[in-house]
């Protein structure tokens, strides 16, 4: 079954969010952050697991859209940001 990774806020677009769970197709697999089962990591990396494991990535993008981490903590991002430099 192909993995659909939805990337939101959930503020602003929970919402757009449903919508879009509700509309995938039997074929499709939506996956977001409120089907991850906690597992005692931070959202980031359960978040970056997931998305991995996706064959699709849809992105709502808001002003709300971001990080409030300071850094960032995935050891093989290779972006160049200033959340990686600190």
């Amino acid at each position: 079954m192909l993995k659909v990774f939805i990337s939101s806020t959930s503020r602003d677009l929970g919402i757009f969010r449903d919508k879009i769970f509700n509309q995938l197709d039997k074929t499709l697999e939506g996956i977001g952050m409120e089907h991850f089962i906690p597992k005692g990591i931070t959202s980031q990396t359960s978040s970056i697991e997931n998305l991995r494991k996706s064959d699709v990535v849809i992105f709502l993008i808001s002003p709300y859209y971001g990080s409030l981490l300071e850094n960032c903590a995935i050891d093989d991002c290779w972006a160049e940001c200033s959340m990686k430099s600190g």
